[in-house]
């Protein structure tokens, strides 16, 4: 190219000098951008505990299996101050009921169902209002475990026991 075109063609009047210099000096800031906020906000480092979290997650994934494998089915009542639970197939003269309400943790409950007669476990309860709940029944010496979520009303409730796993 003669001497007479960058003479007349200033490079600063050309956009294509201009993409050519600031579409990698974009790249190279934001690359320092996002250092500056990894290394200012990075994820916090793994409690020296972890690996106890994971085997409380298999011992739940072990007593929800063990329940599937029982065949555990049976129903629930809320009904006028009561809970009343029909379950076959379990030896236990007490039950544990968690109810966790989704949105309002001033609902949640933990119940202690006794054996009354036969396959019936009763106890006092208050009423639910309807939401969205998981309930959690298990038995009192931790063998198993039986999950199950409910979307509405907890007046009649069929719990069904279902195998993580996929089995069952």
């Amino acid at each position: 190219m003669s001497e007479a075109f960058f003479r007349n063609k200033s490079f600063r009047d050309n956009p294509v000098f201009w993409l050519m210099f600031l579409l990698p000096g974009a790249a190279v800031a934001a690359s320092f951008a996002t250092l500056a906020i990894a290394l200012s906000d990075a994820d916090r480092a793994l409690p020296a505990s972890y690996h106890w979290e994971g085997e409380g997650l298999d011992r739940d994934f072990a007593r929800a299996s063990r329940a599937a494998a029982l065949g555990l089915r049976g129903s629930l009542e809320l009904r006028d101050g009561e809970c009343v639970l029909k379950l076959a197939r379990v030896d236990s003269q007490r039950l544990r009921l968690l109810l966790t309400h989704s949105n309002d943790a001033a609902l949640d409950r933990q119940v202690l169902l006794k054996r009354a007669a036969g396959d019936d476990y009763r106890a006092p309860c208050a009423d639910a209002a309807p939401g969205r709940w998981r309930l959690a029944l298990e038995d009192e010496a931790g063998g198993w475990s039986l999950r199950q979520r409910v979307n509405g009303s907890l007046t009649h409730v069929e719990l069904v026991a279902r195998d993580p796993g996929g089995g069952a």
